[in-house]
């Protein structure tokens, strides 16, 4: 028979709680992006290199080689010897304005649209669809002083010189079609004019002749001077015998009409006298007439003196003429002008009465045919002075025709011309597609590592132990493994991190410590409690091994368990065939406590019952997350065990944390197991075969008994 003997701890053997650690040291901005990249390099890279192939490829397809062709017009002034300057001062501010527009006509919708219609029409290979617009953003416009420069570019060579060439064509043919559009309209404007004051010149040369007939103005005007004088002989005759009438008529004794010879000869005299002067009063006023024709709307010196002259000879026959019909009429109040004959006999009023309308008839007459000459003079005056305006007019209209005609073309202050047609290039002058392909590459990459970087930002997985950092003061991580719960050197690391962990509560003498294992997420713990038991049992360690899990289905069948212990019935562990030191405990027939029946005092009951036999009590107690009484376990445990993998949720593990910390006596520990490679707790692992505790004698740890190696 064993006997075993229970001794208390020495004083050293116990260590006081952990420190709860103030404040936890927050990693940066770079220590979070090296752990989120941390074991994606490797996919992020070939995600990055099929990328970037993909990319690159698609991007040296999608780049073409342009090739540049360039044409430049220059735009020369009219005037020659003028120098362009471009400087504010300059006084060919106009010519200036003039490149600036041309520069702005070149690059406008007419010519655009044009050049568009050549390009559809000779090249509709490479021109299909081509819109102005188009057209307009693939040319380059820009002005150098006197210099319009065009630049384009295209994926063919010809066809950048074609675009050059229909636009330049387009340029010079519509300022061509405008200059001689402008021409032809003032030309056809001056050409109307011309025919129209040459039509008036003939209409009026035609009136001119209907007017004066055979006779001049000149002509016209002395016959009307002389008209004029033979109106006043006339009147002035008709006046001495209206008198000689009247004194007939008064005189009631009827004077003798008889006159001497000497007063009929002195009366003809005058009558005489007055024809001669009359007749020269009429020449005079003739001349006059004359010569203010001739000096119409002109006036000099000579002029003024001859016409003096005139009317001052004019005026003293027209005294003359006044005494002449004085005396006439004196004699005609004595009878002198009776028509007596030679023996005396008396002339009768009746005869003087015929004379006398005779006369009138005469003078009507006059005043009609000097009205007629009056109205043809002024007629004629006027057809020449419309005559000689329509004239000037005509004239100038004539000479502006000529000048249009002689500088046609240079209306403008200057003039364009073709100075280096479009070539077509040789090499291209862009290749994007280097340049697409690189950036594809980099894209390619970039794409990846990002996405790889974003992946492990939102990734919401542990991964890695480090992540448990923050709460290690707490719970700390003491073994990460890359095997799973079976492997049989970290279930050794697991025991030995066990004997090593702080006590924060005195031993109970005689009572075997309790370690609860469960996990983060949903399953069973059994494989992990079992290799966990089997550790301490090659340890030479009495261990017991409950399968505490009891959130299955009821089996009658089953063999009695911990859930029969649990409800109060007795139960003996059973030995583990073929491992010494090990018994177990089945999870029994869940017939009278389950998960959600079992309470914290039937699970410190049991273990109580079975503390008193055994070194080490390992508990299966399942999840944390799936079973209701893995808590009551934990709190009637001296230490938990909790189990992580590096799928599991962080914040699920991190909820679980006060849990883990608060219920067991001695608080809890945490292991990763299936570690990702790169893990940082794989780099510190210690070498299992350095930890495995002796087979014989007493074992110094926290698990508190203490095995003699003696036998009855």
């Amino acid at each position: 028979m064993a006997i075993s003997l229970a001794v208390m701890p020495p004083a050293e053997d116990y260590d006081p709680p952990t420190p709860r650690a103030d404040s936890v040291p927050v990693p940066g901005p770079l220590d979070i992006l090296a752990r989120a990249m941390r074991g994606r390099w490797r996919p992020a890279l070939a995600a990055g290199a099929v990328l970037a192939t993909v990319l690159g490829t698609a991007g040296y397809l999608a780049g073409v080689e342009l090739f540049a062709s360039q044409a430049i017009l220059r735009v020369f002034p009219q005037e020659s010897n003028i120098l362009y300057a471009t400087g504010d001062d300059s006084v060919l501010k106009t010519f200036d304005s003039f490149v600036k527009a041309e520069t702005s006509y070149v690059a406008s919708h007419p010519v655009m649209a044009r050049a568009v219609d050549t390009l559809l029409r000779e090249r509709p290979d490479m021109a299909t669809g081509m819109r102005v617009s188009d057209l307009t953003g693939s040319v380059e416009i820009r002005r150098n002083d006197s210099l319009i420069v065009l630049t384009t570019r295209s994926r063919e060579a010809a066809f950048a010189a074609d675009k050059l060439e229909a636009v330049v064509a387009a340029y010079l043919s519509l300022v061509q079609e405008a200059e001689a559009a402008r021409s032809a309209v003032r030309l056809s404007e001056l050409l109307a004019r011309e025919t129209e004051l040459a039509g008036r010149v003939s209409s009026l040369t035609r009136a001119q002749l209907d007017i004066g007939g055979e006779f001049g103005i000149g002509a016209i005007a002395k016959a009307h001077g002389e008209k004029i004088a033979q109106i006043d002989q006339l009147a002035g005759r008709l006046s001495e015998i209206e008198a000689t009438i009247e004194a007939l008529s008064a005189d009631q004794g009827g004077a003798s009409a008889d006159t001497a010879d000497a007063e009929i000869m002195r009366a003809t005299l005058l009558d005489r006298t007055m024809a001669d002067i009359g007749f020269e009063r009429a020449k005079l006023l003739s001349q006059l007439a004359s010569l203010r024709a001739s000096y119409d709307g002109r006036s000099n010196l000579r002029f003024v003196q001859a016409e003096k002259e005139l009317i001052d000879r004019i005026g003293v026959i027209e005294a003359a003429l006044a005494d002449r019909r004085e005396q006439i009429r004196v004699l005609g109040q004595t009878g002198a002008l009776t028509d007596a004959s030679a023996t005396g006999a008396p002339t009768s009023l009746a005869d003087i009465t015929m004379v006398r309308d005779r006369i009138a008839e005469q003078l009507e007459t006059a005043r009609a045919e000097a009205r007629d000459l009056n109205r043809r003079r002024i007629d004629l005056e006027r057809v020449e002075r419309e005559i000689e305006e329509d004239g000037k007019l005509l004239a100038e209209t004539r000479r502006a025709l000529e000048v249009i005609r002689l500088e046609s073309g240079r209306a403008l202050p200057g003039y364009a011309v073709l100075m280096s047609p479009p070539s077509e290039p040789a090499t291209p002058a862009d290749d994007s597609r280097k340049l697409l392909a690189a950036g594809g590459l980099a894209g390619g990459l970039a794409l990846g590592l990002l996405g790889a970087l974003g992946l492990g930002l939102r990734d919401r997985r542990l991964r890695f132990s480090e992540t448990l950092a923050p709460v290690a003061h707490r719970v700390p991580v003491v073994d990460v493994s890359a095997a799973g719960d079976t492997d049989l050197n970290a279930a050794d690391r697991l025991r030995n991190a066990l004997q090593l962990h702080p006590l924060r509560t005195p031993r109970l003498v005689g009572r075997a410590p309790v370690i609860a294992v469960t996990r983060a997420d949903h399953g069973p713990t059994t494989a992990l409690a079992r290799a966990l038991a089997e550790s301490h049992a090659r340890g030479h360690l009495r261990t017991l091994f409950v399968e505490a899990d009891i959130g299955g289905r009821p089996d009658l069948a089953a063999p009695a368990g911990w859930s029969d212990l649990l409800a109060g019935r007795p139960v003996d562990p059973v030995p583990v065939e073929g491992q010494a030191d090990l018994w177990e405990l089945r999870a029994g027939t869940l017939e009278g406590a389950r998960d959600r029946t079992a309470t914290a005092a039937m699970v410190r009951t049991a273990i109580d019952r079975l503390a008193q036999s055994f070194d080490v009590i390992i508990l299966s107690s399942g999840s944390l997350s799936d079973r209701l009484a893995t808590r009551f376990m934990l709190s009637a445990s001296d230490v938990g065990v909790l189990c992580t993998r590096p799928h599991n949720d962080r914040a699920t593990v991190l909820a679980q944390i006060e849990t883990l910390d608060t219920l067991p006596r001695n608080g809890s520990i945490t292991i990763l197991r299936e570690a990702l490679p790169g893990d940082p707790g794989l780099r510190g692992r210690t070498d299992p075969q350095d930890t495995k505790l002796p087979g014989k004698g007493i074992t110094s740890s926290w698990l508190g008994i203490g095995r003699l190696g003696a036998s009855a």
